[in-house]
């Protein structure tokens, strides 16, 4: 039977502590005790066996039996940049997008999308559905999410930082290419998913001028959230079936 899964930020050769929303979710909602046995992660690869050593009112103890380190990849990455939606729909992008093994998901704030606060707390809250879709998924490596950023600012960013990267976009284009047509090959992908209303021309010859190559999922115009998530499941497998 698989172990109960948390996160913890820290995990050393010997003990972990989790946090107080980690330890409630182990104590008040899963109800383990002292002595129970669990896996916890912390994100960045390392991976442990534990055993709750002392229950606290605000955080739990664990004595780590087991500790594995795991390599991030370096290679064959998925980025996801992908128009900002609305509140659940957003959440629900960076829960599937972690379910599927983004490795990076960067929200674009293009002419047309709808305008959201920004700063460290929307991050901060994208980034605990990816724990707690991570948790549910095994999944031993957190993806990185990025502040949001205009599309002239993420294109340097993520330029600087794939710098032998393939980039694309989708599009619904006669001329662009069907995704499924990609070839799979050891590199990194960077994929542009546009707001629902578009992008403008400006933004399309941006994208184009930059290197990003048009690809086609559907025939059918899809909703920011479907067609992130579609764009990523196609890439995932194809990175996937290709090790």
């Amino acid at each position: 039977m698989e172990l109960s899964r948390f996160y913890c930020e820290r995990i050393s050769e010997s003990m972990a502590e989790l946090s107080p929303s980690e330890a409630h979710h182990l104590a008040d909602v899963m109800r383990i005790g002292k002595g129970g046995c669990v896996e916890v992660f912390d994100g960045a690869g390392i991976v442990a066996q534990a055993v709750v050593e002392r229950i606290e009112k605000q955080a739990v103890v664990l004595t780590v039996e087991r500790r594995m380190v795991h390599k991030q990849r370096d290679i064959g990455r998925i980025v996801l940049a992908v128009s900002v939606a609305k509140g659940e729909r957003f959440d629900r992008l960076i829960s599937k997008c972690t379910e599927l093994g983004v490795d990076r998901i960067v929200p674009v704030v293009f002419e047309r999308t709808v305008k959201l606060a920004r700063g460290l707390r929307v991050v901060e809250r994208w980034n605990r559905l990816a724990i707690s879709a991570a948790k549910q998924c095994r999944r031993i490596f957190l993806p990185v999410i990025y502040q949001p950023g205009a599309v002239e600012d993420v294109v340097r960013v993520l330029k600087t930082d794939f710098p032998q990267g393939r980039f694309i976009v989708g599009s619904l284009s006669h001329d662009a290419s069907s995704i499924l047509d990609m070839k799979a090959r050891d590199s990194d992908v960077i994929a542009f998913v546009g707001p629902e209303g578009g992008f403008t021309n400006a933004e399309q010859e941006f994208l184009h001028e930059a290197g990003c190559a048009s690809v086609r999922l559907t025939d059918t115009v899809l909703r920011v959230e479907t067609a992130g998530i579609a764009m990523a499941a196609v890439l995932c497998v194809l990175r996937d079936a290709n090790r």
